[in-house]
């Protein structure tokens, strides 16, 4: 399915506005590392965000109907890169939430988790083609964010302990 795409079909104020705040942020930065063992980070930054930029464009050229025709498989790939946290990942600061690769490589699998969740939503909720939607309609969209959430918090919360001290931070 191939789409003309043209740099007119950008929003190029939001990429304006996400530009600014990029830069505030190399100057905060800055500021921040001046004087300390950190000084020169934001040149780091500053490479970070020209290589955004580029995954932006490149981005910008795929067709995202065919990510949504693959989301389901993209799901079942998130929900076991999930699993594969909670069975193999390593621990640090108190929290299961890495995957340790060959060639000393660490994998956090819960940050793509969130981009496949907007996917399988978004396809969920056009798919339903409907004006007014139920309750169910809700619950369903729900279980598709609550599965990969609670394996999430799983491994988050290791203990029985952290548990109670988030549902009393949730009950506050």
């Amino acid at each position: 399915m191939a789409r003309y795409v043209s740099f007119k079909d950008f929003d190029w104020a939001l990429v304006g506005f996400v530009l600014v705040i990029c830069t505030l942020g190399v100057f905060e930065i800055r500021s921040a590392t001046e004087h300390t063992k950190f000084a020169g980070a934001h040149i780091k930054q500053i490479y970070w965000i020209l290589g955004g930029l580029v995954g932006m464009l490149i981005m910008s050229l795929l067709n995202y109907h065919m990510l949504l025709e693959r989301v389901h498989w993209m799901y079942i790939g998130a929900v076991a890169s999930l699993m594969v946290v909670l069975i193999f990942g390593q621990k640090y600061l108190g929290a299961r939430r890495w995957v340790k690769l060959p060639g000393g490589i660490h994998f956090q699998p819960s940050e793509w988790v969130k981009l496949i969740l907007i996917l399988a939503v978004a396809k969920y909720f056009a798919e339903l083609h409907q004006r007014h939607l139920s309750w169910s309609d809700f619950i369903k969209a729900g279980a598709i964010v609550g599965v990969p959430m609670l394996m999430v918090l799983k491994a988050v919360c290791d203990h029985v302990e952290d548990f109670q001290a988030l549902g009393e931070l949730l009950g506050e």
